[in-house]
């Protein structure tokens, strides 16, 4: 009995995992792509040095990306200091929902800024943050790598993924 909840419990924590990450990617692929239909004139100008925001969203989107690898790294090391795996998996969710949330922010920021500018330099911007942040998918080799699993976590974490 025991065992099937925890099946059922690491089989949900991945299957959550990977449902947050994928509305994290739709919600900046669908915001931008309703901004560009909705966004008249509007143009690449990668010589605006007047504007603001022409420096602010690249730093803030560097920024953001380095600071939630950082940050993701630090976690994980407290997640890897968890002694059961079930414990470890609640920790690395929270830890990648975060990582995820960071790396959302930016992007949609200048999704934002290209609505009110009309310039496209800002959701080139989103859109490497977009394709940063799909390549951060939760596979189940990864999961395993990231949470550093003893040989009896590892068995309990390919009998709950069956």
């Amino acid at each position: 009995m025991d065992t099937t909840h925890k099946q059922q419990t690491t089989k949900s924590i991945i299957k959550t995992l990977t449902i947050f990450h994928y509305a994290y990617c739709i919600a900046i692929l669908v915001f931008g792509i309703v901004a560009l239909y909705i966004t008249e004139n509007a143009v690449i100008n990668f010589s605006d040095s007047e504007d603001i925001f022409f420096f602010l969203v690249p730093v803030f989107a560097i920024t953001l990306a380095f600071l939630s690898h950082f940050i993701f790294q630090q976690n994980l090391k407290r997640v890897r200091e968890k002694t059961t795996l079930q414990e470890k998996l609640v920790h690395y969710q929270t830890s990648r929902i975060i990582k995820y949330a960071m790396l959302e922010a930016p992007a949609l920021f200048g999704v934002v800024i290209f609505i009110i500018t009309s310039n496209q330099y800002y959701l080139i911007i989103a859109a490497v943050l977009l394709a940063y942040l799909f390549l951060q998918r939760p596979t189940k080799e990864i999961v395993k790598q990231d949470l550093d699993l003893n040989a009896e976590q590892k068995q309990q974490f390919r009998e709950a993924l069956k």
